[in-house]
């Protein structure tokens, strides 16, 4: 069949990647890239199988070995996708929560043709809350990363920017 993307979205107990990679396992699956994470207790998980097997096929596998999981799974074929772009910077933006800051940033990256290859998003508790957005982008090699910066706290007002070379010194 080739490659699919398979997603899985429910609320987050032990054994989800378990079962849905073991389905995959048993069926011949071989996962070629998978992300997931936790939003707001919701468990969210995306992957890229090389499969023989059918999208429906695996899809109705997938349900049916989940049920009891409450797992909401899609399966679909996907074409081949764009060669990958490496992050080479971290962009952060901190300010009080409140709505269109992923827009506003997002917007002002797109116009200037900036590539988000991974978002993340958090509202710390306490005293107020504050929003914390980190992207990994991939500027394009005539872009500054100084002039970005001042782009983006002017897109966005109220808000604390900063974008650094992504380095092994970052993680």
């Amino acid at each position: 069949m080739g490659e699919l993307a398979v997603t899985a979205v429910g609320a987050d107990r032990p054994g989800i990647i378990a079962r849905v990679t073991g389905v995959l396992h048993d069926l011949g699956g071989n996962i070629e890239d998978a992300s997931s994470t936790i939003l707001g207790g919701q468990f969210a998980m995306m992957l890229l199988v090389d499969t023989p097997i059918e999208p429906a096929v695996l899809e109705s596998a997938l349900a049916a070995a989940s049920a009891d999981l409450g797992l909401f799974v899609t399966v679909r074929a996907v074409g081949e996708g764009s060669p990958a772009v490496p992050p080479t910077h971290v962009l952060t933006v901190y300010g009080a929560d409140r709505p269109g800051i992923v827009r506003g940033v997002a917007q002002a990256l797109a116009d200037r043709g900036v590539n988000v290859t991974d978002l993340t998003t958090r509202v710390l508790e306490g005293e107020g809350s504050v929003y914390v957005l980190m992207m990994e982008i991939s500027l394009p090699p005539d872009e500054d990363a100084d002039a970005l910066t001042g782009l983006i706290a002017d897109a966005v007002s109220g808000v604390e920017v900063r974008i650094r070379p992504l380095d092994a010194a970052t993680f």
